[in-house]
């Protein structure tokens, strides 16, 4: 079952971002999950199978200002417990995302994989997702070097 987070499910994200981050301090907060569930814009989902977390997504709807009231759709921290890959959860949450994508009527749905995530590259390759289109790029801001509030 797929789901939007509530601040309940801040253990089992904080669990799953540790597997995507290991080597990050992560810090995920209840009152952040709050937020996010109460913004029309922000969606942090999870899939639960049995009553367990094992997996998430999160994905942000940006105004564009070049396509009208359009906007587009930012994908980040798609992780799925390791023990539960390879059963359709990755995709299941990928198929919401798109979901929602056409009901907020984006115009594409962006998202970013490091490099060296071979598995993930073909993943969403496996999806439709195109990696030669674009190219990213990121910098790390001060910010990640500070205790989180």
């Amino acid at each position: 079952m797929i789901r939007e987070a509530t601040a309940e499910d801040r253990a089992a994200v904080q669990r799953l971002y540790e597997q995507l981050c290991p080597d990050q301090s992560v810090h995920v907060i209840a009152s952040r999950i709050e937020a996010i569930f109460e913004d029309p814009h922000h969606f942090l989902l999870v899939h639960e199978t049995e009553g367990r977390v094992d997996g998430s997504v999160f994905v942000n709807f940006c105004p564009d200002p070049m396509f009208g009231t359009l906007p587009y759709a930012v994908v980040e921290n798609l992780i799925v417990d390791p023990k539960r890959r390879r059963n359709g959860i990755g995709r299941r949450l990928m198929d919401q995302v798109e979901n929602l994508a056409r009901e907020q009527r984006a115009t594409k749905v962006m998202l970013v994989s490091h490099p060296h995530l071979q598995d993930a590259q073909r993943f969403f390759a496996a999806q439709g997702y195109d990696g030669i289109v674009s190219r990213a790029f990121r910098k790390t801001l001060r910010a990640m070097e500070t205790p989180h509030v």
